[in-house]
């Protein structure tokens, strides 16, 4: 635990009200202990905007609120920075470092946080479970893992494929077509983040960007990493919005399937497998 940052927080949340109110700050967070998040060592509030302000104002709002900071707290240099559009990565890290110190939106805060925690732990138990860490000086490419992957990828889509009518209102033929997604997706995902470990190519910022990382080196057509895109959104509605608005899975989940077997044939002959 970080004394002295619990400290400025403390001093931080006494005055917000009169910091924030001005701006158009629906709610805040306090950086209380960054130990383990080298992205926040610098920061010490992070902020949620009304989303109406343009994303070209940020950087002189950012601006606006250090000076802010400095003044209120009596610091030498003194960091904000804005949570819209920031990679989930960063945002989860906020709300496991920060503390709420000031909100005039408890429901957007709360459906913020909970997006948010969704997208960050579901990323960071991937990586944990198929990346190897950058600091290894030896990481190479695994064709035991490829296979398995795509083995457990292949296999789903072809159990998708052979039901007879995806869009069945059947809840039994339903939960199988979900729960073969999702496998297939998860497997894809998994074999993308081995690949980006093994190559050593940049972390991803959210779950989304996993295929366009492997696209931007060549591995995979921009293309094909673009309509990978629509299939991890549906991965992700299926896993972690139980009893939410479902998305229907009707025959038009077909040629996003074909994505998928083209990627699996291309890492195939990618790598000679």
């Amino acid at each position: 635990m970080n004394h002295e940052r619990s400290r400025l927080v403390e001093r931080l949340q006494a005055q917000a009200e009169d910091l924030l109110r001005e701006t158009p700050t629906l709610f805040a967070y306090g950086i209380a202990d960054p130990e383990g998040f080298p992205g926040l060592h610098d920061v010490q509030l992070a902020v949620y905007m009304d989303p109406a302000l343009p994303s070209d104002s940020y950087f002189h709002v950012e601006i606006r609120l250090e000076a802010l900071l400095e003044e209120a707290l009596g610091l030498a240099v003194a960091g904000a920075r804005i949570l819209n559009g920031a990679p989930v990565n960063w945002q989860g890290a906020v709300l496991e470092a920060g503390r709420v110190v000031y909100s005039r939106d408890e429901n957007a805060r709360v459906s913020f946080e909970e997006k948010v925690r969704r997208e960050y732990f579901d990323l960071k138990g991937l990586l944990a479970a198929h990346a190897r860490p950058a600091r290894e000086e030896t990481v190479a490419i695994r064709p035991e893992e490829i296979r398995s992957q795509l083995q457990a990828m292949e296999a789903s889509i072809g159990r998708i494929r052979n039901i007879a009518d995806i869009s069945s209102a059947d809840p039994v033929t339903d939960a199988a077509a979900r729960y073969h997604l999702q496998s297939a997706v998860t497997a894809c995902l998994a074999l993308c983040l081995h690949l980006i470990s093994a190559l050593k190519l940049r972390p991803p910022r959210d779950i989304s960007d996993i295929p366009g990382i492997l696209a931007e080196v060549g591995v995979l057509e921009e293309g094909l990493a673009r309509e990978l895109v629509p299939l991890i959104e549906i991965r992700t509605q299926l896993v972690y919005d139980i009893g939410g608005e479902e998305r229907p899975l009707g025959q038009e989940l077909l040629p996003h399937l074909a994505h998928l077997q083209e990627f699996a044939d291309g890492v195939r002959t990618r790598f000679q497998l």
